[in-house]
């Protein structure tokens, strides 16, 4: 008899293959995914501290008009 289909792999042979499967698709995933988490962290600090310069900037502002005027 032949088989309509080529051999197929089993047991260790599947092992194998998942691990590579895993090396291949998986790790790269999971760097990339890292990264981009520390890439949003960093726009999010950049952010806050836009954030806190101006309310130190209008601060100041606001000091300076109130001496002005004394």
């Amino acid at each position: 008899m032949i088989p309509l289909f080529g051999p197929v792999p089993g047991g260790m042979e599947l092992i194998v293959i998942f691990i590579m499967a895993i090396l291949l698709f998986g790790v790269p995933l999971t760097i990339f995914g890292g990264i981009f988490v520390l890439h949003r962290r960093s726009q999010e600090q950049v952010s806050e501290l836009r954030d806190e310069v101006d309310e130190l900037r209008t601060e100041l502002e606001t000091r300076e008009r109130e001496q002005e005027r004394e």
